[in-house]
């Protein structure tokens, strides 16, 4: 019998959905959608119940019906289905079959009845469940775009925060971007996840965004890479295996297209297009919005700019006249016609020791000497010739004192070019004319105190020049000066005459006239100390000195002087280079001993190798010879420190053969040979995710590893590990070293690089090895450096960059 059920399901399942069909047409909601929308999957949940009728062991009802009641659930949402409606669908189509089932006459087995009630049920409580949870995380959703819109009404502020709530509610979206329509053609307004150019435009019909916008539909694809051509090239670009494209519609007007894109999965389940397409929705509305108030907004500013002129217009008038009443400079309007004040500001008329009423349709000449009068009718005709002009004259107060003035006359003129006005300034230079007495006694002030000065300057041991800005004239120079010179003094006029002295840079090129220590003090206020340059004397010998300036300023800070100070320390080169060629004689010593001790060196460690590979040695001379064994290997070390350190001092820095390769594997080789030296110790490498290739000299680099890492072992405690880290650091690399113990002692670390020293008084080395290593590191053009502390332990942390940089072209 239940194979009869599982036949009518089969047989009649047109017959069904067009009974169905017929009742479902009552729902709101189904009645605008098409019949193959309206249907969705429902052929495919009564396929599945009768496949579980015939089977002879039945599957979980929930197997069974598979995902067909979640994707019927996320459709009905999508289409604007209510729960109810979703409901009454099951309830109909049940209604439906038993009624089409019971016209065949035939009664249904209790067991095939069951497992189709169960099916129902089962469907109906999945497509709730379903769209229950499909509609809370939409809702959740638009409560974050609510959210991210709310303070934010213009685009370029919204846009972002709601790609990125959308990247955050669907797992699988890597990419969003909305682009914005403007004419023909869509921009890129805003983008999440995705490389792509700010305000790039793409024109409707071309590409994915273009397509969308030229059919107003929404767009699929799978596989931009092997989809259609020219579709979606900025997304191939970045990597997109799907891409999903909604047009952002309002009232049938396209506003613009919302992409979003993964980079993991090729499919988008339903529930996530679906949900794409509601907040697209409310995008949509949010753009609609955003534009309305940005319309909003430039019509108030548009209207704000217009008050603003009009106030501009009616405030210029009113500044001007405030201008006229506050101006600290007296101003006056003069008719041309009979030369009377038309006008006079207050103060014109506090200058004068008149009140405005006063003045007004005076003449001008009222206010002036009469020994100044005469000239007055010539200043004002000179005035009308030319636009502007100035002179100077006595003025009368009303109580008869006299007082200087500069006055500055201006003649207005129409458009035939007449003069019609004359507008004059008037400034009280009584203070100016007292200033000027002071400067002519300050100035003879100046010249008895230069002349002390000289008297002082004489007696001193250096050279000192002293000069005047800007030109440079030089004023004053001692007699030393003539000492080292080796001729008399003669002081050049201008910063061109420096060009007579002779000097050189240490690397032999002349001083220019600009160069010189003076002169930069004088033209930029630079303080030279100490700078050491080579003089030419009168008889052609050379001397070294160093040279010392400074410019002289006033109180505001203007270069009024600069003086120079200059000292002969041609002996003390001589000193130093014979304490150099002592040094290098003594390197060089070194090197020699060094390289001689390696041979006698190489037959002890060949000898002791062979007793040690003697089986009739006994006991205690086989300790012995181990004892031999590790003195020299002890003694080779010691050579091969001193042969570096011999290249570093004499040959201009330890060599450098970079290779390319992986640090990591020279810093593995490293650590593996501390292991076999140091059995007893713990040696820890920690590399970081990274890359770490690069050109390096491997051995040397070994060379560090081992130096730093036979430190540590050395002066931390037995039980305590030493840890080396590896770090990707960009364009270099870095290696730290770190072990714990007592700290290296604040006094030794400013010389802990310094050859033949020790931080600590224990220890069997020469005091070499860490010399090597900084000298290795500068060989790279690394950069080493050391943190001691009692707490955190001691690191030493070396940065090597993965080439050597190229110098610029030019340059030594």
């Amino acid at each position: 019998m239940s194979h009869r059920l599982a036949d009518f399901l089969r047989h009649h399942r047109d017959a069904i959905l067009e009974a169905w069909e017929a009742e479902v047409r009552e729902l709101p909601a189904a009645r605008a959608l098409s019949q193959v929308a309206l249907r969705d999957h429902l052929p495919l949940l009564l396929e599945a119940i009768a496949d579980m009728m015939v089977q002879a062991a039945p599957a979980h009802v929930e197997d069974a019906l598979g995902s067909v009641p979640d994707v019927h659930a996320l459709e009905r949402l999508g289409e604007g289905f209510d729960l109810r409606q979703v409901v009454t669908e099951y309830r109909l189509l049940r209604r439906c079959v038993l009624r089409l089932w019971a016209a065949q006459g035939i009664e249904a087995a209790l067991d095939a009845t069951a497992v189709f009630h169960d099916a129902v049920d089962e469907a109906v409580t999945a497509s709730v469940t379903r769209y229950m949870r499909a509609r809370e995380r939409t809702f959740q959703a638009l409560d974050s775009i609510s959210a991210a819109a709310i303070g934010s009404p213009d685009v370029s502020t919204f846009l972002p925060r709601l790609l990125q709530v959308l990247q955050e509610t669907v797992q699988v979206v890597d990419a969003v971007v909305v682009l914005v329509r403007e004419g023909d053609e869509l921009r890129v307004e805003s983008a999440v996840g995705l490389r792509v150019e700010k305000n790039l435009r793409v024109r409707v019909g071309e590409g994915l965004a273009g397509k969308v916008a030229a059919t107003r539909q929404p767009l699929l694809v799978h596989e931009p890479a092997t989809g259609p051509p020219r579709l979606a090239p900025v997304l191939l670009e970045n990597g997109l295996r799907a891409v999903y494209g909604v047009p952002l519609l309002l009232e049938g007007t396209l506003l613009g297209v919302a992409l979003m894109g993964s980079r993991t999965s090729q499919e988008f389940s339903g529930e996530d297009l679906l949900l794409f397409r509601t907040m697209a929705a409310r995008t949509t509305s949010m753009l609609a919005r955003a534009h309305a108030h940005a319309r909003e907004q430039a019509a108030r500013a548009e209207s704000e700019q217009s008050r603003v002129r009009l106030r501009a217009s009616e405030e210029r008038r009113k500044r001007w006249e405030e201008i006229f009443t506050h101006l600290g400079v007296g101003v006056v309007l003069i008719r041309v016609q009979d030369g009377l004040l038309e006008d006079v500001n207050p103060a014109f008329a506090r200058m004068h020791g008149f009140t405005r009423e006063e003045l007004v349709g005076r003449p001008l000449e009222d206010t002036v000497a009469p020994e100044s009068r005469g000239a007055l009718v010539r200043h004002m005709g000179v005035a009308d010739s030319k636009p502007h002009h100035e002179y100077e004259s006595i003025h009368l107060r009303k109580d008869g004192s006299r007082f200087p003035v500069l006055t500055h006359v201006t003649s207005f003129r129409d458009e035939a070019g007449q003069v019609v006005q004359r507008a004059c300034a008037f400034l009280d230079i009584t203070q100016r004319r007292v200033a000027e007495a002071e400067r002519q006694r300050l100035l003879a002030d100046m010249e008895a105190e230069r002349s002390r000065l000289a008297a002082v300057l004489d007696q001193l041991p250096a050279g000192v020049i002293l000069a005047e800005a800007p030109q440079g004239r030089q004023v004053l120079g001692n007699r030393q000066v003539e000492r080292l010179l080796g001729a008399p003094f003669t002081p050049a006029e201008s910063l061109g005459e420096y060009g007579a002295y002779t000097g050189f840079h240490l690397d032999g090129r002349p001083y220019r006239p600009e160069e010189w220590p003076l002169a930069r003090s004088l033209l930029q206020g630079e303080v030279v100390e100490g700078e050491e340059l080579d003089m030419q004397r009168a008889d052609g010998t050379r001397v070294s000195v160093l040279a010392s300036s400074a410019p002289i300023r006033n109180r505001e800070g203007t270069i009024l002087a600069g003086v120079l100070a200059f000292v002969d320390v041609t002996p003390l080169r001589r000193a130093e280079a014979a304490a150099r060629q002592a040094a290098e004689f003594g390197g060089k010593l070194i090197g020699i001993v060094s390289h001689d001790l390696r041979n006698p060196l190489n037959a002890i460690h060949l000898s002791v190798t062979q007793l040690l590979h003697s089986e009739a040695l006994p006991p205690r001379e086989q300790r012995a010879a181990v004892r031999i064994a590790k003195a020299g290997e002890r003694m080779k070390r010691m050579i091969e420190e001193l042969l570096d350190f011999t290249r570093g001092r004499l040959g201009g820095g330890i060599p450098i053969q970079r290779q390319p390769g992986d640090l990591r594997a020279v810093v593995r080789q490293g650590v593996e040979e501390l292991e076999a030296a140091w059995p007893e110790r713990q040696v820890l490498l920690q590399v970081e995710p990274g890359r770490y290739e690069g050109e390096w000299d491997a051995g040397r680099l070994v060379q560090v590893v081992s130096n730093l890492g036979g430190n540590a072992l050395q002066y931390s405690p037995a039980e305590s590990p030493i840890t080396f880290r590896l770090e990707d650091a960009g364009e270099a690399v870095v290696l730290e070293v770190h072990n714990l113990g007592t700290p290296i002692p604040s006094e030794a670390l400013p010389h802990l690089f310094d050859p033949f020293r020790r931080a600590v008084s224990q220890g069997n080395g020469l005091g070499l090895g860490l010399y090597i290593v900084e000298q290795v590191v500068k060989g790279h053009q690394g950069h080493l450096s050391v943190a001691s502390q009692a707490q955190e332990g001691t690191t030493f942390r070396v940065r090597l960059p993965r080439h050597v940089p190229q110098a610029p072209a030019g340059r030594r």
